[in-house]
C-alpha cells in the first residue's frame, strides 16, 4: 500500500524537475540531470575562439545525475 506522505514528498521532487526511476510501495528512486551553465560557457567559447567548446561537448556527453531515494517508514519519509 502506498504511503500518502511518500506520495506527497514524491510530488514535491517531481515539481522540482526530478523524474521517477523506480518505485515500490515503500520506496521511490528519483533522478534528474545536472544543468549546464550556458551563459559563462558561451562567453568562454567566444573569448577562446572556440577552444572552450571542446570542454562543453565533453560535459554534454558526460552529464551527471542527482539521485534521491525516498523510503516510507513508520515515522514519516526518509531521504537517502
Amino acid at each position: 500500500m502506498n504511503s500518502p506522505a511518500l506520495d506527497t514528498e514524491v510530488a514535491r521532487y517531481v515539481a522540482r524537475g526530478y523524474g521517477i526511476e523506480s518505485r515500490t510501495p515503500s520506496q521511490v528512486v528519483l533522478a534528474r540531470q545536472r544543468r549546464i551553465g550556458w551563459f559563462w560557457n558561451t562567453i568562454f567559447v567566444i573569448l577562446t575562439g572556440g577552444l572552450w567548446l571542446i570542454y562543453v561537448i565533453y560535459r554534454l556527453a558526460n552529464r551527471k545525475y542527482d539521485r534521491v531515494v525516498l523510503t516510507a517508514s513508520g515515522d514519516g519519509v526518509r531521504r537517502s
